[in-house]
């Protein structure tokens, strides 16, 4: 994905200058620098978060003619993820590539592409990624048909899949480490489809199906291994492993989502060696079950279960918050205070204001396209509901920003704040994600902490 000066020059010498000058100017074996440059079309941010492991290492601001470039002086070659508002994309990095990324927001799977060293493979990534939300859209109504049908469709699919997996291969040449990535990718989507179309087809005939599947239905599983530590980050495996887990706690008739959560906790254990490995797929589903199950003494014996396991101290803690919060929340009745401010930058205690039903939304200006679907919503629940009040809170720093919007916008359905300390907000608030929801009573009380007003089902709950 970057590139190196002194290979080009060599091109444009004779054979005999050539020998000499890249024997002489031979890439130190310890240089690991590496180019990362491009233009985002329709920015819905002013920069790019560029990370490793789910973790952010560098961010890379974005000029006044869209254009982001960086010199890593150096840089360790594999999988990197880019993240511009709420999307990302993977980019590969081999030792001294030179890459340079086009993409436009309005189609955000489809119009990117990558020039420079490196761009070949990356270019891969691109289409088989867009080419799964495509074949997803286009394979759903198989989940229907019968098993034959169904396998044959998958099949099918697959095999070209792999096809063309094998024609770049052989025509870019890629190494083993990139490779890994390629195949998983093909591998990984094709066994979630395995894996969804029992679940799915009794959804879409109200049979089931899994007593007339073959007994070695589920052998492809055998195939996948676990503990490799460089896919635990990365999105087909984290996906595929979520898939299997429902489908196997699906076979055992669990009716509560704790019982079906402790399940998950113990198929894990059993299933996964390597701790590293283990400890991020038990941390996904205890984050995801605390937030989604807000009984307290499940929430005890859940984390019992979850300590035995785990032996990530880091992250025990940070789950160990959101349980303390959930609690807080439940207990108080009422919102925790944090600090807010309005348009004129004067403190607001929310809780003080409340004078009818109120639905509490939150925004960022990097995902600007969430917040006007936000607005959105608002606008159209404003006349449904003329009981509910409606709050925006801006969770960014930058407050000229934010108030130069807000009073070009003049929202007339919405009280528009900005929280001064996110992390507070966050902790406090458990805002883990934009589409996180609060609902209140209009004594202020809280009735639903953990809605989401883009749900089917959200005004249901009002």
């Amino acid at each position: 994905m970057f590139g190196q000066n002194s290979i080009y020059k060599c091109l444009f010498l004779s054979i005999t200058t050539l020998l000499c000058s890249c024997s002489k100017k031979e890439i130190d074996k310890n240089d690991f620098h590496a180019y990362f440059g491009g233009e985002i079309i329709n920015p819905n941010a002013s920069y790019i978060l560029f990370c490793k492991d789910n973790k952010v290492i560098d961010t890379l601001h974005i000029d006044n003619f869209n254009k982001f470039s960086k010199k890593f002086d150096s840089l360790t070659p594999g999988m990197y993820i880019i993240k511009h508002g709420d999307k990302t994309k993977y980019v590969f990095f081999d030792k001294n590539d030179s890459l340079n990324l086009r993409i436009n927001t309005k189609d955000f799977e489809h119009a990117s592409s990558f020039y420079g060293t490196g761009k070949n493979k990356n270019n891969f990534l691109l289409e088989i990624f867009a080419s799964n939300i495509d074949n997803k859209n286009n394979l759903d109504f198989h989940y229907g048909k019968d098993y034959k049908k169904f396998k044959r469709s998958n099949d099918s699919l697959k095999d070209a899949r792999t096809a063309f997996y094998l024609r770049r291969k052989t025509e870019i040449g890629w190494n083993h480490d990139f490779d890994l990535y390629a195949k998983a990718i093909i591998d990984l989507e094709y066994f979630s489809r395995l894996e969804i179309y029992p679940l799915a087809h009794s959804e879409y005939t109200n049979k089931n199906i899994k007593d007339s599947l073959p007994e070695n239905y589920y052998d492809f599983r055998k195939k996948i291994n676990f503990n490799n530590e460089k896919l635990s980050e990365f999105a087909p495996f984290t996906r595929y492993l979520a898939i299997m887990l429902n489908s196997i706690v699906s076979e055992k008739n669990l009716e509560s989502d704790f019982d079906k959560n402790i399940a998950k906790l113990k198929i894990v254990d059993s299933l996964i060696s390597n701790q590293k490995v283990k400890n991020k797929i038990l941390n996904n589903i205890a984050f995801v079950y605390l937030l989604e199950d807000q009984n307290i003494v499940n929430n005890n014996e859940f984390l019992k279960q979850y300590f035995e396991i785990s032996t990530d101290s880091t992250q025990q803690n940070e789950i160990l918050k959101i349980k303390k919060s959930i609690k807080n929340l439940n207990d108080n009745n009422r919102l925790p205070k944090v600090e807010l401010v309005d348009v004129k930058n004067k403190s607001f205690d929310l809780n003080s204001n409340i004078k009818k039903n109120t639905i509490v939304v939150f925004w960022t200006k990097n995902a600007i396209n969430h917040y006007n679907a936000s607005q959105k919503k608002i606008n159209e629940l404003a006349q449904t509901h003329p009981d509910y009040d409606f709050v925006s809170i801006n969770i960014d720093h930058d407050y000229d920003y934010w108030s130069k919007l807000i009073n070009l916008r003049n929202n007339p359905n919405t009280v528009d704040l900005q929280a001064k300390d996110f992390t507070n907000l966050k902790d406090l608030w458990i805002v883990n994600r934009l589409n996180r929801t609060i609902i209140l009573n209009k004594d202020g009380s809280i009735k639903e902490v953990f809605a989401n007003i883009f749900d089917e089902d959200f005004e249901e709950k009002l």
